[in-house]
């Protein structure tokens, strides 16, 4: 999870300004972070959520021991 937030902070801040800056007191800066961590995290957690709910054939029936 912490490469999919470093990515998107990178796109953001140099993406945008060329200067690798953002200001994060700014209100409409934390919106645009937060709008484009939502979907990268959102994947990731919906993925994590079906390998527990299906996991992978070669990790089933496998124990613990």
């Amino acid at each position: 999870m912490k490469e999919i937030i470093l990515e998107v902070l990178r796109q953001v801040a140099c993406g945008n300004t060329g200067t690798c800056q953002i200001n994060l007191q700014s209100e409409s800066a934390r919106v645009m972070i937060a709008e484009k961590l939502e979907p990268a995290l959102k994947d990731h957690v919906l993925m994590l959520m079906e390998d527990m709910a299906c996991p992978p054939i070669e990790n089933r029936g496998e124990s613990n021991e």
